[in-house]
């Protein structure tokens, strides 16, 4: 629609809430990166935090104290610096994946497709497994089935609604007070199930948190050290502290809350982008080879890739780029709220005005990107001294400015391990011809879910050990290089 109207911001008024959406790099960082102190508020999301029970998850959170003291202390544990100490879980939990992927024995003849919903299964358990050890140090397979199905349940209306306008609702706030059996009400029924299931979200694993640390048998993770640390945010002018006086009850709900956002700021993300790229690979068998060759010039097929191998790595770390350039994990990025008046090339802005980054139109933009809708990781490789680089899409992925995803570190180590993983043991196809007559292959932009997060809709591969001793690393996992 920009380009219809030549214009690289949109204006929309909807029920009298103006909307700016921002279709261009140029536009985005002039706006939420340089003047970041005038657009860091969010706007009242009335289904998703009033309704649906979100008010907790600060990535929705006013602009204000009591978002910086949740900010500080997540940011503190999840910053680029400190996420190597949740290395371990990701190579557990990526052992785990290997393991429950490999077939029995080896057996080129005879190679099955495996159906979405198991990979989707497989590639689920393992982001929230990882982030789950991290953050509340769950370890054994029933606490982590309990949560991530419970996780998933909640996550719907996470993404649901939590772009800003999905329910009249958040225009018309006054709705919330219709009952649910009113015709034109169905959101009350949809928050009235919703509510209980992000209620348990939040509460039923601190209560297990707790009674561990009560009874002394929790591990050091997120939650557990932050509630041992030393008035870890004393220091903060939280809006319930005065005085920089310590409040442990106001501590204690900052690190809870914090602990759920940290499932969907690690893990939603991180099915995502694996998902995607599994896609990509099984359609893209000269993408496959070529990281496949570097991966055994570099890495050999002895051990697994490691995170400090990625420097070493440019192909693979490429294809990543590529996947998130093409494929989005957040097509339109959380909606931001202009705090006062202001002005865009010759454009008024008003106070309260809602701004949205339309990341999905950025990443593919022509003027950005050379021929953006092909699959082109060569695009962020220097292969000649005068060639020139695509920009990096995770500039602009994980949102902008103060606003920026806290968990984007944990996220990208999480998926990029086990994407390393996966190629250096196994091939990645399309299906079988008999199951191609009933699919399609499927469109790079068109064919995902709607919402925040966007997931591809299903789809079927084939997935098989490269050779025996692939098949045998996949078996051993980390476990003889830890």
């Amino acid at each position: 629609m920009g380009k219809e109207y030549n214009s690289d911001v949109l204006h929309i008024n909807v029920l009298g809430d103006h909307k700016l959406i921002l279709n261009s790099a140029k536009a985005a960082d002039e706006l939420l990166e340089k003047r970041s102190g005038l657009y860091s508020d969010r706007p009242q999301f009335h289904m998703m935090s009033g309704l649906c029970g979100w008010h907790w998850h600060f990535a929705t959170m006013s602009y204000s104290n009591t978002w910086r003291a949740h900010r500080k202390t997540f940011h503190q544990d999840f910053q680029a610096k400190a996420i190597s100490t949740y290395c371990p879980f990701i190579l557990r939990s990526t052992s785990n994946f290997l393991k429950k992927l490999a077939p029995a024995e080896y057996s080129p003849l005879h190679m099955l497709d495996i159906e979405h919903a198991e990979l989707d299964s497989y590639v689920r358990n393992y982001a929230g497994s990882t982030i789950l050890r991290a953050v509340y140090g769950m370890s054994t397979q029933e606490e982590l089935d309990d949560y991530v199905g419970l996780a998933h349940l909640a996550s719907e209306s996470l993404i649901a609604t939590m772009n800003h306008g999905s329910f009249f609702v958040d225009y018309l706030p006054w709705l919330k007070y219709m009952p649910a059996w009113f015709p034109g009400a169905s959101f009350k029924q949809k928050a009235n199930t919703w509510a209980p299931m992000v209620s348990n979200l939040i509460n039923e694993p601190w209560k297990r948190l707790k009674s561990s640390m009560a009874n002394g048998t929790a591990l050091p993770c997120f939650a557990t050290n932050n509630l041992e640390r030393s008035n870890p945010v004393s220091n903060l002018d939280v809006d319930s502290i005065k005085n920089n006086d310590f409040d442990p009850e106001i501590e204690e709900v900052i690190i809870k809350n914090c602990s759920a956002a940290a499932y969907f700021a690690g893990s939603d993300t991180t099915v995502s982008l694996v998902m995607s790229s599994i896609l990509a690979l099984s359609h893209h068998p000269e993408v496959l080879e070529k990281a496949h060759e570097e991966l055994d010039r570099v890495i050999g097929t002895s051990r697994l890739p490691e995170l400090h191998d990625r420097d070493k790595l440019p192909y693979l770390q490429a294809f990543i780029k590529e996947v998130e350039r093409m494929y989005p994990v957040a097509p339109l990025s959380v909606a931001h709220r202009v705090i006062s008046d202001d002005i865009y090339d010759g454009y008024f802005i008003s106070k309260g005005t809602t701004v949205i980054p339309n990341i999905g139109a950025i990443l593919h933009s022509e003027e950005l990107y050379q021929d953006p809708l092909k699959f082109n990781p060569d695009r962020f490789l220097q292969n000649d001294k005068d060639s020139k680089l695509s920009p990096d899409p995770e500039i602009v992925t994980f949102g902008f400015g103060r606003r920026i995803c806290p968990g984007r570190h944990f996220a990208l180590d999480s998926a990029w391990t086990l994407i390393a993983c996966l190629l250096a043991t196994c091939d990645i196809t399309e299906p079988s011809e008999e199951a191609r007559k009933f699919s399609r292959k499927p469109d790079p932009v068109l064919d995902y879910f709607d919402g925040l997060i966007v997931h591809p809709k299903p789809y079927k591969c084939r997935i098989v050990p490269r050779s025996i001793t692939a098949l045998n690393l996949m078996k051993a996992g980390y476990e003889n290089q830890m």
